[in-house]
């Protein structure tokens, strides 16, 4: 029992393994709100410190942090794998304040027409699978570029699926449409902000067969 308590604590402590150990991921908005918040703290609090040192002093503070827990789990690690209990709670450290929406469209006539939009009422095709909570946690990953090997394999695989259900589209456009949550004030005076669609994928029907 106390060798199984060790295990789960020591494997639940954070780290930034994964995608998050990738510098470029760092450069993500949501990323990059969260250190600009932290050194406008900092200098409130008279500590002089730019977001860019703020960054690099984490970052090796991060990559040294990370090397020591993989030394500590290695000798865990048969354990964990037998016992099935591999979650590394990294969850839900920071609020995700530059979202990104799938969209699907279909070109008919030589005019695109939406057929998916993330979570809308009106442009739900396959909304059963696309909407399913499993599925969001896949296409959260998907719009980081971490993911984007992924991403074009998830295109393609759900643009052969539109080809399929809509015979009169000739060509099917999969992106994100990505843009900041509204702060409280700008929902008060109904100023939300305006995105742009990025990671804009096309395949013709000619190419999916």
């Amino acid at each position: 029992m106390l060798t199984h308590i060790v295990a789960i604590v020591i494997l639940a402590i954070p780290d930034t393994a994964g995608p998050a150990a990738k510098r470029s991921a760092w450069k993500n908005p949501t990323v990059q709100n969260e250190l600009a918040s932290y050194t406008r703290t900092f200098n409130e609090m008279g500590i002089a410190i730019t977001q860019e040192e703020l960054e690099q002093r984490v970052w090796s503070a991060a990559a040294t942090w990370t090397a020591w827990m993989v030394v500590l789990r290695t000798p865990l690690r048969p354990y964990t794998d037998y016992a099935g209990v591999r979650q590394r709670w990294r969850m839900f450290v920071a609020p995700h304040r530059h979202p990104a929406k799938l969209h699907i469209d279909i070109k008919i006539d030589g005019q695109w027409r939406p057929v998916y939009v993330a979570r809308s009422p009106d442009y739900n095709w396959r909304g059963h699978q696309l909407d399913h909570t499993r599925t969001r946690s896949m296409l959260f990953r998907y719009a980081w570029k971490a993911y984007r090997g992924s991403y074009r394999h998830f295109a393609k695989w759900i643009a052969a699926k539109a080809t399929h259900d809509f015979p009169e589209a000739s060509e099917v456009r999969v992106r994100w449409y990505g843009f900041r949550t509204p702060s409280p004030e700008e929902v008060n005076e109904d100023r939300i902000p305006k995105g742009k669609f990025r990671s804009t994928l096309v395949f013709t029907r000619e190419a999916l067969r």
